[in-house]
């Protein structure tokens, strides 16, 4: 019975843990704007304009999202959808990779916070 009970608590703690740490997270445009940075801007560059190091090898290019006529083009569910699932996914580039599996929803919530931030607009 002891080693029931803590075999429990072990799977409890390794397993509910993570789930009511990433349930605390909230979204926010500066916690958006440090993925991007780290993540985004090889290829977007670091203000956004589509101009990463990585950009010029790239076919076709990064987007621009400081661009507020193309950005409002799209919802923010577009934008969730390609960080999400990547450019294939959405029937974009197949050189933009999927996030989904490293990033958390609140994480992804926050990179099209600072999307929206970057174009200075709002989605459809």
């Amino acid at each position: 019975m002891k080693n029931s009970v803590i075999f429990f608590v072990a799977l409890v703690f390794t397993v509910g843990w993570p789930l009511y740490a990433a349930a605390k997270e909230k979204p926010s445009p500066a916690g958006g704007e440090k993925l991007y940075r780290r993540y985004c801007s090889p290829c977007h560059g670091t203000r956004g304009d589509g101009r990463g190091f990585n950009a010029k090898n790239l076919d076709p290019r990064p987007a621009n999202h400081t661009d507020a006529e193309m950005m409002s083009t799209r919802t923010d569910r577009d934008l969730y959808d390609v960080i999400y699932g990547g450019g294939r996914s959405v029937g974009k580039s197949t050189l933009m990779p999927p996030w989904g599996r490293n990033f958390s929803k609140a994480e992804i919530d926050s990179l099209v916070l600072y999307l929206r931030k970057l174009c200075g607009c709002r989605g459809l």
